[in-house]
């Protein structure tokens, strides 16, 4: 999903929650050029202990959870400090699901949405409160789920229609899927467009998903056409 951020843009992975660090170190500097600070480098980010104890905590907040794997070992982060009191970062990001780091064609460097949340506090002020009004304020992320799940209940709903039973439904749910991204403006069927990273409208079709499920399920709405209908009449 691509999550508008003032001006720009950055890409997160909807499942794995993971997305770039070099699209949130380039926007957070830009504030900083704009009130005449020198850029910030993306070593001196990963190369803080404090950074790594978040990215730890990350890894066992995330995996351990989603893999109901047994207690992550804790690395000692002083093996792996320098002379300076630097840490070697490239040693480290190997040992951890939560970043990574590709090269070549979409390269960089690549973490969690915690990991990203907390680059971005330490680049500029600003930037943090831009921040934290995107995915805290305008709930960009619960209305994204909230749609996702409602959509699977609207093609499971599909499926009962009179009209559409022991069918194969998958042109019809690309079609509804489609009327959806016109009727919303997201005039880009293709791939993902920037508007969709606007909470507002990711709950307007949270909410006509819910409306049409609970049509479908009360028989107020019986057949696909007429589904194309209502979804027409929606505000």
């Amino acid at each position: 999903m691509t999550v508008q951020l003032g001006e720009a843009t950055v890409t997160i992975h909807h499942k794995t929650m993971i997305g770039s660090l070099n699209e949130i170190l380039a926007i957070g500097n830009s504030f900083r050029l704009k009130k005449g600070q020198r850029k910030l480098e993306l070593k001196e980010y990963l190369s803080r202990e404090t950074t790594w104890e978040l990215i730890q905590a990350t890894e066992r907040r995330v995996h351990q959870a989603n893999d109901n794997s047994e207690n992550l070992a804790i690395i000692e982060f002083k093996d792996f400090m320098r002379n300076n009191g630097q840490l070697e970062y490239s040693k480290l990001i190997p040992k951890f699901k939560v970043i990574k780091t590709k090269r070549g064609k979409g390269g960089g460097t690549w973490g969690h949405l915690y990991i990203m949340l907390d680059l971005a506090t330490t680049l500029d002020a600003d930037f943090k409160v831009l921040v934290f009004e995107t995915f805290v304020k305008s709930k960009i992320l619960e209305w994204w789920d909230i749609g996702g799940d409602n959509y699977i209940l609207l093609n499971k709903a599909i499926d009962t229609l009179p009209d559409r039973k022991e069918k194969n439904n998958h042109g019809v749910y690309i079609q509804i899927a489609k009327q959806f991204r016109e009727k919303l403006e997201l005039i880009n069927t293709k791939g993902y467009n920037v508007k969709e990273a606007i909470a507002e409208i990711q709950q307007k079709r949270a909410n006509w998903e819910d409306k049409l499920v609970s049509m479908i399920e009360v028989e107020l709405i019986t057949s696909y056409p007429q589904l194309k209908d209502i979804l027409a009449k929606l505000k």
